[in-house]
């Protein structure tokens, strides 16, 4: 496989090597135990999946729903979640297939998705709240705020397309041919996953999607209400033209490229990520 396809597959995966050097996931579970914010995860039927989600910080302040990339985890934005939930609500699910969430016998799509998110907001009574989304789930956070421009307050997209025109390239069809490419994303998966074999259908209805979506236009982005933060690594997988373009198309988008960081910017970098994020959504 091409070494600038296997970049975008790491890329769109939003996912880390699950280690304490790289990671830091280990620390969130001790954050979560220190802090008072081990209360365990909550599981709720939507749309014809159980749909596990956490919470964090005080129900009564402003909520922010935190959204993880494809083949990705709740634990993936764990140093964005611990750096809100100091003046925030956080709501972080594990997004259908992913995780702790059941599939269903239909294809994953950025739409479905998006759905299960807006009926989470439902069942918790959740009118309108902030969005911050990496990867695809920067992509499920402009669907909503395009669809449902009454339920976002503001939006921050990293390293997010729009359409598949902004992947560098194309990541291969068939989710073996990467073997240990995705080895990281797949022991995580056995590891909680209500049904670990699984793995290789809901890998392959990932990768077809990647395949083939999102498809909106820059028409589409201008729906968009509210202020929207496009953040990207110097050097992410989606095409610069690309996120230069998806925030000119916005009518209230901020631009924020990051010198140095790569698709994972949330993990590399995440003082500097989160400094952006707190800003933007204001403290």
């Amino acid at each position: 496989m091409p070494g600038l396809a296997l970049l975008v597959v790491l890329g769109a995966a939003g996912f880390w090597m699950l280690n304490a050097s790289s990671s830091g996931i280990p620390g969130f579970y001790i954050w979560k135990l220190t802090s008072g914010e081990a209360n365990g995860g909550k599981r709720v039927l939507v749309n014809g999946i159980e749909l596990y989600y956490e919470t964090y910080g005080d129900p009564d302040a402003p909520p922010v729903l935190v959204l993880h990339g494809g083949l990705g985890f709740i634990e993936s934005m764990h140093y964005q979640i611990s750096a809100l939930a100091g003046s925030r609500f956080v709501v972080a699910p594990d997004a259908r297939g992913h995780g702790r969430t059941t599939d269903a016998d239909v294809p994953i799509t950025y739409e479905r998705m998006a759905a299960d998110t807006v009926t989470l907001m439902d069942r918790l009574g959740i009118a309108r709240a902030d969005i911050v989304g990496w990867s695809d789930g920067g992509i499920i956070g402009l669907i909503i705020a395009m669809e449902h421009p009454l339920r976002v307050r503001r939006l921050v997209t990293i390293g997010a397309n729009y359409s598949i025109d902004g992947l560098s390239a194309l990541p291969p069809e068939d989710a073996a041919a990467l073997g240990e490419v995705l080895a990281p994303a797949r022991s995580f998966y056995l590891d909680v996953a209500p049904d670990p074999a699984h793995w290789d259908v809901f890998s392959g209805k990932v990768l077809r999607m990647w395949r083939t979506s999102p498809n909106y236009s820059a028409l589409d982005l201008a729906r968009i209400e509210a202020p929207v933060l496009v953040m990207a690594g110097e050097n992410d997988s989606i095409k610069r033209l690309h996120t230069e373009e998806m925030a000119q198309a916005i009518p209230d988008a901020t631009l924020d490229i990051v010198p140095g960081a790569s698709h994972f910017l949330p993990l590399e970098m995440p003082e500097r990520a989160n400094a952006s994020i707190l800003t933007f959504l204001g403290r």
